[in-house]
């Protein structure tokens, strides 16, 4: 885990404030008042015990330098930092919670790294926390590894109320394909803690949710298809050539009118013997298997998930083929009949 110390911490080790500031952008990175996080083992003599922590076997230090993966590091940390800070009636909630379960946080925007907190007793908003007021009942909250947390279908619950669809939708798909909660003890809880505001929110996403998809991006890909009014698309589409042979497994696919939709992430062209070069190739000779049956493949990458353009362009290519297959079934009857 990311190593956050306290000024405290560093006075009881017998640092000054001399060194402190020396450390900061040296081994240290300041995260707020009194707080800092250890970001390297460096080889300065008065900086040793920042060092053994940095190499001690149990702390993670930060790498991600730019983009959403820095500021999902960055969120990581920030939670970190705040748990011996949080109010003693207060719990970790919405993207913190799904970070202290273990959940995924589909993505990070700009200004959005900053702790979510629920609080029976008042709201705040600062630059790097957020305290919701919500009533906290005993079966919404816990403990987890002495974290106060919501419970994971609380966090579900709260992210569907005040997240975008795509985002809670992907949070939900995650915890159900993990295991963590079913779609039923989802719906169960939300009908016995009913809210006052956005429902349809929750409604939407409940359904929406589809334990078959395996990541994030399939996730908000599967809403995006909603959103776009694209239909027909199924997750995890078995395709077979004629004779029964296994040609591949989709991401999507929209079997009536034979139109794949894939998500290209990098990190697909890794198999197990580490050689990209070899699972690209294979890739490829896949889809061009495809399309000799007559499919139609669109590669969907991270970007194209939060564009329209590609959506409206797999839109219009069902509804051509759907109007093609119209017209030979059109054209197919008149010539049976004759027969």
């Amino acid at each position: 885990m990311f190593a956050c110390l306290e000024t405290s911490d560093l006075v009881a080790a017998g640092w000054n404030s001399h060194q402190i500031r020396s450390a900061v952008d040296c081994c240290l990175r300041r995260l707020r008042r009194g707080r800092y996080v250890v970001t390297r083992a460096c080889d300065n003599p008065s900086h040793a015990f920042v060092a053994a922590i940095a190499e001690a076997e149990e702390t993670a230090l930060p790498h991600e330098t730019a983009g959403m993966l820095k500021r999902g590091e960055d969120l990581r940390i920030l939670v970190r930092s705040f748990v011996p800070d949080l109010p003693h009636d207060a719990v970790f909630s919405h993207r913190s919670a799904l970070l202290v379960h273990g959940l995924p946080v589909p993505y990070v925007d700009k200004g959005e790294v900053y702790v979510e907190v629920a609080s029976p007793r008042s709201s705040v908003r600062q630059r790097d926390l957020v305290v919701r007021r919500r009533a906290l009942q005993p079966d919404t909250m816990e403990i987890v590894e002495g974290i106060p947390v919501t419970t994971v279908v609380q966090t579900l619950l709260d992210v569907a109320r005040d997240c975008p669809l795509a985002f809670a939708v992907a949070v939900a798909d995650a915890a159900v394909h993990l295991g963590r909660v079913t779609l039923e003890e989802f719906r169960a809880h939300q009908a016995a803690h009913p809210v006052r505001t956005r429902q349809s929110r929750i409604t939407a996403v409940l359904e929406n949710i589809d334990g078959r998809r395996e990541t994030v991006a399939e996730s908000i890909c599967a809403v995006r298809f909603v959103e776009y009014s694209i239909p027909g698309f199924e997750p995890q589409l078995v395709v077979c050539d004629a004779d029964g042979r296994f040609l591949a497994r989709s991401d999507f696919g929209n079997e009536a009118v034979k139109v794949i939709a894939e998500f290209d992430g990098a990190g697909k062209y890794y198999i197990d013997d580490g050689d990209p070069h070899r699972a690209f190739e294979r890739e490829r000779k896949r889809e061009y298997a495809l399309r000799n049956k007559g499919w139609m493949v669109f590669r969907i990458r991270w970007a194209d998930l939060f564009s329209a353009d590609l959506f409206l362009r797999i839109k219009e290519a069902v509804r051509i083929r759907e109007t093609e297959i119209a017209a030979r079934d059109r054209l197919a009857g008149p010539m049976q009949g004759a027969q």
